[in-house]
Formats: structure tokens, C-alpha cells, sequence
């Protein structure tokens, strides 16, 4: 703080005392000239400095979640962005959105102007709760639905059972839709029409099996295509697993062919691909 000494007559520095509000004024009489001599503090203004505040500094979340931080700063006219660290563990963003993405570690950066907060995030996986049965479709349901169209118990055309894909798909259409169709009426032209379904083919079983877990995680019965030893091209219905759903012993399945619910298929696969075909209601 500088400090200016300023000699003025009486009159004129009472007037500057009084006056003086931005800084500090002192005074004392000079005998010898009749004037009084004062002391000014000048205030230098302080530099203006931008501050910014993140709303959140530690964030621990799973997989498939999102948080919202909020930037705010002391002055208008700033522009916050927002950056990762790790764009596969945790995106961000324009608004500040953090979308998590795979376990890990990341941090969340908002600059403005030069100015930085840090927000460290903590990203665990999804936790599974795995139950006996992972969805709610049950062995007395399916068997009403089979009860109510029917099982497939001799070959339809000469001597190979291709109406299996029919008679499955009416199962899973049912538990979907909850409209029941006979059989004959997805089969058209050689071939079933999949009416209502998607059919998906997949180049390993491991493909296989995640796309019927996603279907039954959502409570959806699916048809998949497997082999019995009997036929290189059979279909069921997958209504159910157990476990993490991840060898195809884990899979509920109604077989239309055999006529009866079988939980632990020991089915193998059949040699023209990976077979799946989902209801889309």
C-alpha cells in the first residue's frame, strides 16, 4: 500500500477527511504555516481472479448409470466445458451429463478459461443378483401353453419334423403376446414365416446364448435352433436358466418334438450357424 502526503490548507483538508472513503486519511496541524498536513492510504483495486466451483468432487457409480455435475463460476459470460480422462471407463457431456461406462477409474475435468475442477469418478460393474430362475417364466406356464397348442408327436412331412419351428414359436409367441395361434398359421411356403419375430443368426455360441439371456431377462420366451442327434436342424422354445445363463445346460427349454419341458438340455448345435429368433412385442 503506497502511501502520499499531501499538504493543504484547513478548510481543504477537513473537506478530503470527510470525503475519504475508499482508503485511510490522517491528519496533524502545522504550527509554523497555519496548514494541516495529511496522510492518504490510496487503495489499489485487486485484479479480478475467476473462480469456478464443481458441485461434485468424488462420484462412485456402476456400470449403465449417469450423474449430472454442475459448474458455477463467479462471474457471467464464461464458458464451462467439460472433458474425460478415460472415454471408455466414463463419457461427459457438453451439459456436464457422465454417462459410465465400464469399471474403472476417470476423471472429469471442467476448465473455464483456463481455470480446472476435478471430479474423480469410481465405476463398478453391474451386480447380478442370480436367483434360481433369472426370469419369471414358469415350468406351469409353459406347460399351459403347450396344453393349449398342442405338441408335436409325429413327423409332419415325410420323414423329417421341419414343423418343429412352428410349434415353438407359437410357445414363445403366447407367453409374449398372449395370443394364441395354431402352429399351421406361421408356416407358409416350406418354411416358417417368423410372423411378428426377428431371426438372428450368430457365428459363435457364445453370441448365441447372450442374445436368448437378453430376451429372457425381459421376460420374453425366444426359439433357438440346436441339434438332438436325431436332426442337424431342430428348433425349441427357450422360456428360462438358471445360474449365469452361461452353458446351454443353464437353459430351460420346450421341445415340441419331444413333448415334454426339460431343464439342463444337453442339446448340441447344429452345424448351419447359431439360430435365434426373438418375439418383437
Amino acid at each position: 500500500m503506497k502511501k502520499k502526503k499531501t499538504i493543504l490548507s484547513a478548510v481543504a483538508a477537513l473537506a478530503v477527511i470527510s470525503a475519504s472513503c475508499a482508503g485511510a486519511a490522517a491528519a496533524s496541524f502545522e504550527p509554523t504555516t497555519g496548514f494541516l498536513s495529511v496522510s492518504l492510504d490510496e487503495v489499489v483495486p485487486k485484479p479480478f481472479s475467476l473462480e469456478i466451483s464443481l458441485d461434485k468432487q468424488n462420484v462412485v457409480s456402476k456400470v449403465g448409470k449417469k450423474v449430472k455435475l454442475n459448474c458455477e463460476t463467479n462471474a457471467e459470460g464464461y464458458d464451462v466445458t467439460y472433458s474425460t480422462t478415460n472415454k471408455k471407463v466414463a463419457t461427459v457431456s457438453k451439459s456436464g451429463v457422465v454417462n459410465f461406462k465400464k469399471s474403472g477409474k476417470a476423471k472429469i475435468i471442467a476448465s473455464c478459461n483456463g481455470v480446472e475442477k476435478v471430479c474423480k469418478v469410481t465405476v463398478k460393474p453391474k451386480t447380478h443378483v442370480f436367483k434360481e430362475e433369472r426370469n419369471t417364466i414358469k415350468d406351469s406356464t409353459m406347460s399351459n401353453i403347450a396344453s393349449k397348442i398342442g405338441r408335436q408327436t409325429d413327423y409332419a412331412y415325410a420323414s423329417s419334423s421341419i414343423m418343429c419351428s412352428a410349434y415353438s414359436y407359437a410357445y414363445a409367441y403366447y407367453q409374449v403376446t398372449g395370443q394364441l395361434r395354431t402352429p399351421g398359421s406361421f408356416w407358409y411356403g416350406g418354411g416358417c414365416t417368423w410372423a411378428g419375430g426377428t431371426y438372428s443368426r450368430y457365428g459363435s455360441r457364445e453370441a448365441m446364448l447372450s442374445a436368448i439371456k437378453a430376451s429372457l431377462d425381459k421376460n420374453k420366451a425366444c426359439v433357438g435352433l440346436l441339434s438332438t442327434g436325431r436332426s442337424s436342424t431342430h428348433y425349441v422354445t427357450f422360456y428360462g436358466y438358471t445360474g449365469n445363463g452361461d452353458t446351454l445346460s443353464d437353459f430351460k427349454i420346450l421341445d415340441p418334438w419331444y413333448g415334454n419341458l426339460t431343464t439342463g438340455a444337453g442339446y448340441g448345435y447344429s452345424y448351419t450357424g447359431y439360430h435365434v429368433v426373438t418375439v418383437n412385442a
